[in-house]
């Protein structure tokens, strides 16, 4: 074959591999992988696979069985899987567990804005200019008036105070947040226009407070189409290309809501005698973008060192749930000054919809306390923590790191992006156990913030991450246990683990088997490998992989166990055959057997519910009966071990007759 030929190949097999994930179904000339394969992905739900055969794990377990491991805390409603319990929320059978539930059925605790960065861009109407003017009118009245921000020799200034949201303001010297940047300012300026390039103006406020940390810094800048480098002569690419002539303002907040943003800066302006008009509402261009936002509540701090930083606590618990999925975040925290100082986990958006529904964005859930944590006595508010959901850039894939338009009618925005942190600090909260409602024993007000309650449609959502992990690892002993699976399947799968990611012709090579073969193998297991590239697959995530390997590593031995017992009964019998149903039953089960007088002596070597032994021991006996008579009189009268409920019991005989019936468990074998 030509290495263009090769080539070709290659491609058409990649594209085969394309198809076929698909589910369409693909000839060629070079392998004819089979497609049509009726293959039922198995679900927590107790959905059929293939053919007909359940999934023994997740079936709900019978009445009278052992205690149940949990009860819905809203309807107090029993299960005894983790399955069970999550389908019962996910199918809404709990009203009050569904999505929409209100605990204890009161407002919600109202969060407080902490932190908001906004890249405004005012764009003037026309009407509003006067007729030697041009959408640069803003900008050059902050130039002309930005003076009026400086200190003189008595070290005032020409602005005072004013008031604005029921604050009085005053221009923030004290943090150095009056300045102009030539260095930085980098746009050249228009012919016309003095100078080489615009400069950057910025003016800060701070509210007149006890705190100081309401407050507000203001960036301005010039908006013009097609803005070159002022040292280049090279159009800058950071900026759009349509901008409209205006201003642009930058705006760093905390402690303000956007409209108490927009407020100071109108108030401001017209402390400084710019028109107003130049900022209002109509104003606003589709360009804005909101870069950061944060939402706080703030808790006593025992709860937060018991409930958040310690360990399993929320922040462990979300940061091993996401280490070993598929997706980005970070996990930091820092313990060198005071215990819970500051911790801290960031998610993007592929780990967060592992915990509940959609996420459009990324975010950073913290609990946190003042740099200098022993300046802050106890009958403080700041000796407690906030608990706060942040969105930026830096831990989100939004539209590849950027930026959440301020307003849109049909698109994701910041009114959006508030919701969405609320819903996620609501989830943080519950995940805690704490109540949603303001509690005076749990959440503690501050100076910006009062512990208040507001009705608003906002789901909430329980931790899942234990849930997800055991009903993850049920899923995964349940698959690697169909008896359908053929060597070649669990070679695959069992290569993916060993090796990760793979492109299949690498699989192919590892198992020493066909493309048609793998794909088949693929398709066959479900949500436990997933596509990640063109031809290349992998296990869904650590837990599968880990689960896998544990499951493997202990076959190794049990298969070796299972098989001597089998070889020893074969060796003195005449009725029980290598292939005998019983022997085969003993495999799929790790079944130890070992003849003792006229019984057998047996160990299951798995854990098992009271449902799934029943099942277990029905099983073998039908197994017992298809061998021989002989052999189910035997079986029905032998010794098992096995593990019920997590307890290893030894020398029990769970088979009893009545009757001519015959009973598992006290229960009669139909």
């Amino acid at each position: 074959m030509t290495e263009d030929g090769r080539d070709d190949f290659e491609e058409a097999a990649d594209e085969a591999f394309d198809l076929l994930d698909a589910g369409r179904p693909v000839d060629t000339a070079e392998d004819e992988i089979e497609a049509g394969i009726d293959q039922k992905t198995p679900t927590a739900g107790g959905d059929e696979v293939d053919g007909g055969t359940e999934l023994e794990f997740d079936e709900d377990r019978d009445v009278d069985d052992a205690d149940s491991r949990a009860a819905c805390r809203f309807c107090q409603t029993e299960f005894q899987t983790v399955v069970a319990e999550r389908r019962h929320h996910d199918e809404d059978r709990c009203d009050e567990g569904s999505p929409a539930f209100r605990p204890d059925g009161r407002p919600l605790i109202e969060p407080q804005v902490h932190e908001l960065r906004t890249n405004f861009l005012f764009e003037p109407l026309e009407d509003d200019l006067h007729p030697n003017q041009d959408g640069l009118a803003p900008y050059f009245a902050v130039v002309s008036q930005w003076d009026q921000c400086l200190m003189d020799e008595t070290g005032q200034d020409d602005v005072g105070t004013f008031d604005a949201v029921g604050d009085t303001w005053m221009l923030n010297h004290d943090e150095n947040k009056i300045s102009y940047r030539d260095e930085e300012a980098k746009i050249k300026t228009r012919p016309g226009d003095s100078g080489d390039s615009y400069n950057e103006y910025v003016i800060g406020v701070v509210a007149a407070d006890d705190v100081g940390e309401r407050k507000v810094t203001f960036q301005f800048r010039p908006s013009l189409p097609n803005a070159k480098h002022c040292e280049t002569d090279e159009r800058i690419q950071s900026m759009p290309e349509d901008l409209p002539l205006g201003i642009r303002v930058e705006a760093q907040s905390s402690n303000l809501e956007m409209n108490e943003v927009l407020e100071v800066l109108r108030t401001l302006m017209d402390e400084l005698d710019i028109d107003t008009r130049y900022f209002k509402d109509e104003c606003i261009h589709e360009h804005s973008r909101v870069w950061g936002l944060g939402l706080y509540t703030r808790i006593q701090r025992e709860l937060s060192e018991e409930r958040f930083v310690d360990t399993n606590g929320v922040m462990d618990r979300l940061a091993q749930f996401s280490s070993v999925r598929r997706g980005r975040g970070e996990y930091v925290w820092d313990n060198e000054e005071i215990i819970g100082h500051r911790h801290a986990v960031a998610m993007n958006e592929t780990s967060l919809e592992k915990l509940y529904g959609n996420h459009t964005v990324g975010k950073l859930l913290k609990s946190y306390l003042p740099k200098q944590p022993e300046k802050h006595p106890s009958g403080a508010s700041t000796y407690h923590p906030k608990i706060e959901v942040q969105f930026n850039t830096s831990h989100s894939d939004y539209l590849e790191g950027s930026a959440v338009p301020y307003e849109s009618d049909d698109a994701f925005d910041y009114q959006d992006l508030k919701r969405e942190l609320d819903e996620y600090l609501l989830f943080g909260l519950n995940a805690a156990d704490l109540p949603l409602h303001a509690d005076p024993d749990v959440y503690v007000s501050d100076a910006y913030w009062d512990a208040e309650e507001t009705e608003r449609d906002v789901p909430i959502h329980s931790d899942p991450t234990e849930e997800l992990r055991e009903t993850e690892e049920d899923l995964t002993r349940a698959q690697l246990a169909r008896e359908e699976l053929t060597p070649v399947d669990r070679a695959v799968v069992q290569a993916l683990a060993d090796g990760g990611q793979m492109h299949y012709e690498e699989i192919v090579d590892e198992t020493e088997t066909s493309s048609s073969s793998v794909y088949r193998a693929i398709s066959k297991w479900g949500g436990l490998v997933e596509k990640v590239g063109r031809g290349t697959y992998d296990l869904a995530d650590e837990v599968v992989r880990n689960k896998i390997e544990d499951v493997f590593a202990a076959l190794e031995d049990v298969t070796e166990w299972v098989e001597d017992g089998i070889d020893a009964i074969v060796d003195g019998s005449d009725e029980i055959a290598e292939d005998s149903p019983i022997a085969k039953w003993a495999r799929r089960h790790g079944a130890v057997l070992d003849e003792h007088y006229e019984e057998f002596d047996i160990e299951l070597t798995g854990h098992y519910s009271k449902r799934e032994l029943r099942h277990v021991l029905r099983s073998g006996l039908e197994a017992a009966r298809n061998t021989g008579s002989s052999v189910a009189a035997r079986f029905i009268d032998s010794s098992f071990t096995y593990r019920l409920d997590g307890e290893r019991r030894p020398g029990q005989q769970p088979f009893t007759t009545s009757g001519g019936a015959v009973l598992i468990l006290g229960t009669t074998m139909a």
